[in-house]
């Protein structure tokens, strides 16, 4: 890909810096790049990228580095032209390491992704399913589990199942408490995750002239159940690599910011579905001091829309975070497939067997 003059001397600074953490000067890109340029004209170039906002001058030296508006559009550019080659082979190593094992769970396998990516990259990685006004609750059930308890069952149609157990003091409070989830189940069936708890209020009047008292008790559970629904759609892992990332070493309050968005899950998920659909993304919080994170959609076969992201600070290495998280969705695409083929394939075998069963009982029938 050919860059202006412009281009290439903010790709250069930025690479610089990526690697060293320290600005940059016009003689350290002419030495080490050779560039075909003068001091001057690289220096003027530097004010004017500068001047548009692209780089920032620090008050400890003459060099530059780059503001959060450079590194988006260098991310941008560099984007489209990152493959295999860029990621560590190291990395990929450990990641079919995980991959060695068959039948895992979708669980499984996308948290020890999300393990490896944030091990080898040092900052945290995040895992997001799909929108919670997208999944939608399929049942409410009850189980006796002894003559004291019994606990709520709730599924989506994201195949996500949360349970809630509860104290009960005698069989007909138990008997209660099930009428009122068939009540519930009646009502709430297809509901949105995100409009449950609302729902589940409404509904109040109900559930209090069954269960009095013992109604809040229920009721509270419940939601706080629906919550964490939507809540867990958002998971990240590796949080404690980035207090030795030198970007926040030394700095508290930046450390501080990144790990509060890492527990503010409906920030999070905003800010990862920025990202356009089957494209990286990369977004720059605001309120953010030198935050960035990077997300790439993983739509693996018919299973939940799924969103793996990196999170760490504005320095990182563009180029080989964007061609990693390509690499992991490549792969899991590939594992997915290979088990649902061999599913396919399992229940073909048993079709035959069986229907040779049923023409080897038909011929000794007719005898």
């Amino acid at each position: 890909m050919a860059y202006s003059r412009q281009d290439a001397i903010l790709k250069y600074i930025i690479e610089e810096f990526v690697i060293t953490a320290q600005p940059v000067g016009s003689n350290t890109l002419l030495k080490k790049y050779n560039l075909p340029y003068s001091s001057a004209t690289i220096r003027n170039d530097m004010a004017e990228l500068e001047n548009e906002g692209y780089l920032e001058k620090t008050h400890t030296s003459s060099g530059r580095i780059p503001s959060s508006k450079g590194y988006k559009y260098y991310a941008e550019h560099i984007k489209n032209n990152v493959n295999s080659t860029d990621v560590d082979e190291a990395f990929k190593k450990e990641f079919q390491l995980v991959l060695a094992k068959k039948s895992q769970s979708v669980e499984d396998i996308m948290e020890k992704s999300c393990q490896v990516l944030s091990d080898m990259t040092s900052m945290a990685a995040v895992v997001l399913g799909n929108r919670s006004e997208d999944e939608h609750l399929v049942s409410l059930s009850t189980v006796l589990l002894s003559p004291t308890t019994m606990t709520s069952i709730m599924v989506t149609d994201r195949g996500y199942v949360e349970n809630k157990t509860f104290v009960i003091a005698n069989q007909e409070e138990g008997n209660n408490i099930s009428k009122c989830l068939e009540i519930l189940n009646k009502r709430l069936a297809g509901t949105s995750i995100n409009q449950l708890s609302e729902k589940t209020l409404a509904l109040k009047p109900i559930l209090t002239s069954i269960l009095g008292k013992s109604s809040n008790i229920v009721l509270d559970s419940l939601i706080e159940a629906f919550v964490s629904f939507a809540k867990d759609r958002v998971k990240s892992y590796g949080s404690e690599n980035l207090i030795d990332l030198p970007d926040y070493e030394s700095d508290s309050k930046k450390l501080q910011s990144i790990i509060d968005l890492l527990h503010d899950p409906l920030e999070l998920s905003n800010l990862v579905n920025e990202s356009d659909e089957g494209k990286v993304s990369l977004a720059f919080p605001k309120d953010k001091k030198d935050v960035v994170v990077v997300s790439q959609d993983c739509n693996i076969a018919d299973l939940p829309s799924t969103k793996l992201a990196v999170v760490g600070p504005q320095r990182m290495d563009y180029k080989k975070i964007i061609s990693t998280l390509n690499y992991i969705v490549n792969e899991l695409n590939k594992y997915f497939k290979e088990a649902n083929d061999d599913n396919k394939n399992q229940s073909s075998r048993k079709k035959v067997k069986d229907g040779g069963r049923s023409e080897k009982w038909k011929r000794q029938s007719t005898r």
